[in-house]
């Protein structure tokens, strides 16, 4: 397969009115040439990549069926996202075993669309001061010997496990994570400026949904937010639907980051794709109004109704970041914060692209060279 661009972001490079090679699903080569061409597209990029999603169309990630996975890898694929890691929220281990049990067979499958890479555990070592859309009888502290099990049967499968480390026994359970090649990523949390650096210190290298449930960012008590800005050893999650973060905040944390480590990431719940309504977050009952999710008890925000796609667009339109930037933050930095070998357009890799015209819409998405959605 011959695809012509316009432009092509790998996304560190950029190339203009060339050609990809694609053969057996592989990236072969980016050429210039005049032979004849099988498909052309104005803009050409990575598959985007969801690293934090709680569901969609209707399907909450905490009640799924391999059925489920397949209708969700559709849905993915139509907003150009070609990797995604199902999410969890806060619930028993028995149940959280269950839905990792789930995805480590949807692995193993041929999805209808974009692939789950794995799992991504949020919850339950939580702070209950910063719960947010967690149900706080379920939280608590890390406990070595049931995450040592659950790890035991599922490091395979999980990818990201968050954490808030001024919890006791987190530091523990930091070292297990780390020992199993597991994502760590600080959430939830009321941690201290010297609390995160040391968790930093010991292995955490992701901080979910920055400024959302967090500690305050203050001048003279920089906190969780100061600490994962300026340490350059972290990558930092970005809700970027213009609600969960007022758009001046994801310009301080973009041009404190760079690019290279902002993640855009959707947090997307079960109305993703729907109309309002009530919906679930795991147990937490959710009101969706005008597209915002919040939970019927305590009006917290309750994930978002974002898809990739649209977030890519609102850095670009509304904050004026350029196209390369917002690109690398759904692709490349969501890969390498997620320890996964993708995200990037490079020979001898597996050709997952999304396919864009000047508008940054999907116009089709590729999984491992196959066609699996186009206009």
């Amino acid at each position: 397969m011959i695809i012509r661009f316009e432009k092509l972001f790998t996304p560190t490079k950029v190339y203009q009115d060339m050609c990809l090679v694609v053969e057996n699903g592989v990236v072969q080569e980016i050429k210039r040439s005049k032979v004849h061409c099988d498909l052309r597209f104005p803009l050409l990029a990575p598959g985007f990549i969801d690293s934090h999603t709680h569901g969609a169309i209707g399907i909450d990630i905490m009640n799924l069926s391999i059925d489920d996975l397949q209708k969700l890898s559709l849905f993915y694929a139509r907003h150009g996202v070609t990797t995604f890691l199902p999410t969890t929220v806060s619930d028993t281990f028995e149940k959280i075993s269950q839905v990792a049990r789930t995805v480590q067979q949807f692995m193993k499958l041929q999805p209808f669309g974009a692939k789950a890479a794995g799992l991504y555990v949020e919850g339950p070592y939580l702070n209950p001061t910063k719960k947010g859309a967690h149900k706080e009888d379920l939280l608590k502290k890390p406990d070595f010997e049931e995450l040592s099990r659950f790890v035991k049967s599922f490091g395979d499968t999980v990818k990201i496990f968050a954490i808030a480390p001024e919890l006791d026994g987190s530091h523990k359970a930091i070292d297990l994570l780390k020992q199993k090649r597991i994502v760590t990523t600080i959430a939830h949390t009321n941690a201290t400026y010297d609390e995160t650096i040391a968790a930093i210190e010991n292995g955490c290298t992701r901080a979910t949904h920055v400024f959302n449930a967090m500690r305050s960012f203050s001048h003279r008590d920089p906190g969780v937010v100061g600490a994962v800005l300026t340490d350059k050893r972290v990558f930092c999650e970005l809700i970027c639907d213009m609600i969960h973060v007022h758009p001046a905040a994801i310009k301080l944390v973009i041009n404190a980051k760079g690019p290279s480590r902002c993640v855009l990431v959707t947090d997307s719940m079960a109305a993703t794709g729907l109309e309002d309504g009530e919906y679930s977050l795991g147990e937490l009952q959710v009101i969706v109004k005008d597209k915002i999710a919040r939970t019927k008890e305590d009006q917290s925000l309750a994930g978002s109704t974002l898809t990739l796609d649209e977030a890519v667009r609102n850095v670009v339109v509304k904050l004026d970041v350029p196209v390369k930037d917002a690109i690398t933050m759904a692709t490349q930095s969501a890969a390498r914060s997620s320890n996964l070998d993708s995200g990037q357009i490079k020979m001898g890799k597996c050709a997952d692209l999304v396919a864009l015209d000047e508008d940054l819409n999907v116009v089709a998405t590729f999984v491992c060279g196959k066609k699996v959605y186009s206009l």
